[in-house]
């Protein structure tokens, strides 16, 4: 007779535990990027963030990685009636009636870049955000990022 404190014993009742753990395990290892977001498992080519969002002055950062698409469009949301006192770059677009600026880069290269304005009045961080859309390198999907202070 095999008693539960005999080595043999243990072993198999320790053996549907290990049955167990291996289901579980491997049924994780399935699930896991059907309820990860898709940005969580890969880096963006480009991603944005506000370095300054208080006050008359607003600064953000672009960050692009290898390979870079080839071409970028910014564009800088802020309360109508606004008037930029200055900007760098340049924008290509500027609408201070509709509350919106715009840039286009082409052959941007990887690495940091920053777009700062400064405003004849001061903005809250929650009138503002900027829209970042390119096309995925080699994939040529189109992206629309959203950022937000």
């Amino acid at each position: 007779m095999i008693s539960a404190e005999s080595d043999l014993g243990k072993a198999i009742l320790a053996a549907p535990a290990r049955r167990l753990v291996t289901a579980v395990t491997i049924l994780f290892t399935l699930l896991l990027p059907m309820v990860t977001p898709a940005g969580s498992m890969a880096m963006e080519p480009v991603s944005g963030r506000y370095l300054s969002f208080y006050g008359t002055t607003v600064s953000l950062e672009i960050q692009v990685l290898y390979p870079p698409p080839a071409s970028l469009i910014v564009e800088q949301h802020f309360p109508p009636g606004l008037e930029i006192v200055s900007a760098r770059p340049i924008p290509q677009k500027y609408s201070s009636k509709g509350g919106k600026t715009k840039w286009f880069f082409k052959g941007i290269r990887p690495g940091s870049h920053t777009i700062s304005l400064e405003f004849d009045q001061p903005v809250m961080s929650a009138d503002i955000q900027a829209v970042l859309r390119y096309r995925y390198p080699g994939r040529g999907q189109f992206v629309e990022t959203l950022i937000v202070p």
